[in-house]
């Protein structure tokens, strides 16, 4: 297969991570509000001036939603592109090469992790990602 292909599937592959890491990056800041909605108090009343600004319980829960919306927009609006690599995916005949795209190009695993995980070496993991690259059939999924 010559090279030309091979970057043209790799593209078609891609185009769901940015999606997944946008998704992560507001996953992690849902985390961060929850953290302190729960870690939100009564303010104690003592007659002594409090420095800083005051944290509204209110505000972060108004925050909360709106991440929520923006992970829930993330998610609907990448849906299509999900499912389209995964069908490419899953015509694959040898499921190891599979296995390796889904893990790598969907759930954002590094090449290194994936070859931990399934007990290869890491340049198996690699030939196993270059031959299911050239072999994954992105012709007839979009690109």
């Amino acid at each position: 297969m010559c090279e030309n292909q091979f970057e043209k599937n790799k593209t078609f592959l891609r185009r769901y991570r940015p999606y997944q890491r946008q998704i992560k990056r507001l996953e992690a800041k849902l985390y961060l509000i929850d953290d302190r909605i729960e870690s939100t108090h009564s303010p104690a009343i003592t007659g002594m001036p409090s420095g800083g600004q005051r944290r509204e319980l209110a505000d972060d829960l108004i925050r909360r939603e709106e991440i929520e919306e923006r992970i829930n927009r993330i998610i609907h609006e990448s849906r299509p592109i999900k499912a389209e690599i995964l069908e490419a995916i899953d015509h694959m005949d040898n499921s190891l090469e599979a296995n390796v795209l889904e893990q790598y190009f969907i759930e954002d695993v590094q090449l290194d992790k994936i070859a931990d995980q399934i007990g290869y070496s890491i340049r198996q993991v690699k030939r196993l990602y270059g031959d299911a690259v050239n072999k994954v059939n992105a012709v007839n999924h979009g690109t």
